[in-house]
């Protein structure tokens, strides 16, 4: 049998004597999810066992049965006392449901790439559309050729609007989900050189954020980063499309004008083809953070949102965990906790932003990863960048992390041990100091965040 929607749900209904309903929905007895982890099953849904390099869903078969799973989907037989499926690539099978029912769903779907502030712009176009309409938005990390299909199969006619995540790290893979999900707008946020050890450079880490053009509509809209070193590149590709740009300081279709910055929080005017919207006092960190807010604008303003809505969902910001959020530490210091992840143009971004705080000004860094041949090179001019910032401090850990430190000159210094390190920063920390703390997730910067905070830490915002 060959792997398309319509067979593979036959098949189940057939085998399971179920209807493939990813909703969750269980009033109806044959209604069912599909769920790839045994830990989050129910009775009544159907386990689709996935294989990866360190785990192979068909070892859980027998567990997914006593869970009260209806059936299974598999890419060889077994002997588990359930109903099987058996089809030629379990991955694949997943995909190819998540697409049959994307195309049953009726609302409006965003998809979002890029190599930094995915999340944040996610994050702040739900805020936005959740105003307008019932809007179902990516969960957690759920970017990749897995995460993307179990997004799409949790669409629903309980919400009018979607917008995903689409992640990364080889070519081919965005291609894919979008062509999966038939994204009515697409935003390319930006190239930072986050992943390319994987990618081998900058323009074909461009080449695979452009994928997620392929699978937009006929009459779908592009949102576009104008600021971005690879805009040109983008806007030929998407030349057949209504191409929604956004930027600051370029003459871009969606900008903020008037800006003025307060300890690294900017107030601007939003404009949207020359019409100002409105004020805007982002509650987020940073320059950077504007770019996102003008992109998730602009996907809004793409999907018919109203102005109103837009300015309230961006005044009415939340930050997202780890991610430039302030927490109160020891000794009244500020701890910007930007711990998820690192990439050389998200670095810089982020010293930028403690360079607008309040001093004494220390940066705690950890290495940052997926950079392959380029690490040491990118580690180090980090440090000559960092050195010409108003920075007081800067302490790394671990290797390749102490290029950093070694380039920022005296006032830097090393550690490769945790112990030592947070020995040395309860001690030495200044009162009221402003801390940035950041590396790639490898790193485990948190730990370090963990160890400042304040007894009666609480977040600032």
């Amino acid at each position: 049998m060959s792997d398309t929607p319509a067979n593979i749900i036959k098949a189940l209904r057939l085998t399971a004597d179920a209807v493939i309903d990813p909703r969750g929905d269980f009033a109806r007895a044959d209604a069912c999810r599909i769920v790839t982890d045994t830990r989050s099953l129910q009775p009544g849904d159907v386990f689709l066992a996935l294989r990866g390099e360190r785990f192979d869903g068909h070892d859980f078969l027998e567990m997914a049965r006593d869970r009260g799973a209806i059936a299974v989907i598999v890419d060889a037989p077994g002997t588990t006392g359930i109903a099987q499926l058996v089809v030629a690539d379990t991955r694949l099978a997943l995909g190819l449901l998540a697409r049959h029912h994307r195309l049953q769903w009726q609302g409006r779907l965003a998809a979002i790439t890029g190599n930094s502030g995915k999340t944040t712009v996610r994050a702040l176009c739900e805020a936005i559309l959740s105003r307008s309409a019932p809007t179902h938005a990516t969960r957690g990390n759920l970017n990749n050729d897995i995460g993307v299909p179990l997004t799409l199969l949790q669409l629903d006619d309980r919400c009018q609007q979607a917008v995903i995540e689409a992640g990364a790290n080889h070519t081919g893979e965005i291609a894919w989900t979008t062509a999966l999900a038939g994204p009515d707008v697409v935003l390319i946020n930006n190239v930072t050189d986050a992943h390319i050890g994987e990618f081998g450079s900058a323009g074909h880490i461009a080449q695979a954020k452009a994928e997620i053009l392929s699978g937009l509509s006929t009459e779908g809209v592009a949102v576009l980063n104008r600021n971005d070193r690879f805009y040109t590149v983008w806007a030929a590709l998407a030349s057949q499309h209504d191409i929604l740009d956004f930027g600051i300081d370029v003459p871009a279709r969606v900008q903020a004008i008037d800006m003025v910055s307060d300890e690294g929080f900017y107030q601007f005017t939003l404009t949207i083809d020359g019409d100002a919207l409105g004020r805007v006092a982002l509650p987020l960190m940073g320059r950077h953070n504007v770019m996102n807010a003008l992109g998730a604008a602009a996907v809004a303003h793409a999907m018919d949102c109203e102005p109103a809505c837009i300015l309230a969902g961006l005044n009415g910001a939340e930050g997202v965990a780890r991610r430039m959020v302030m927490i109160v530490g020891i000794r009244g210091a500020t701890l910007i906790d930007d711990s998820y992840n690192a990439n050389p143009g998200a670095m810089r971004a982020s010293l930028d932003t403690l360079a607008q705080r309040p001093g004494p000004r220390w940066c705690f860094l950890g290495a940052m990863g997926e950079l392959g041949r380029y690490s040491a090179q990118a580690h180090e001019a980090l440090g000559q960048y960092a050195r010409n910032l108003d920075i007081d401090h800067m302490v790394t850990i671990g290797e390749p992390a102490r290029a950093i430190s070694t380039a920022f000159g005296e006032r830097g210094r090393h550690f490769d041990d945790w112990a030592s390190l947070i020995e040395f920063a309860h001690h030495a920390l200044p009162a009221n100091a402003s801390v940035l703390i950041k590396g790639s997730l490898s790193a485990g910067m948190d730990r370090l965040v963990n160890a400042l905070r304040s007894e009666s830490s609480g977040d600032y915002s």
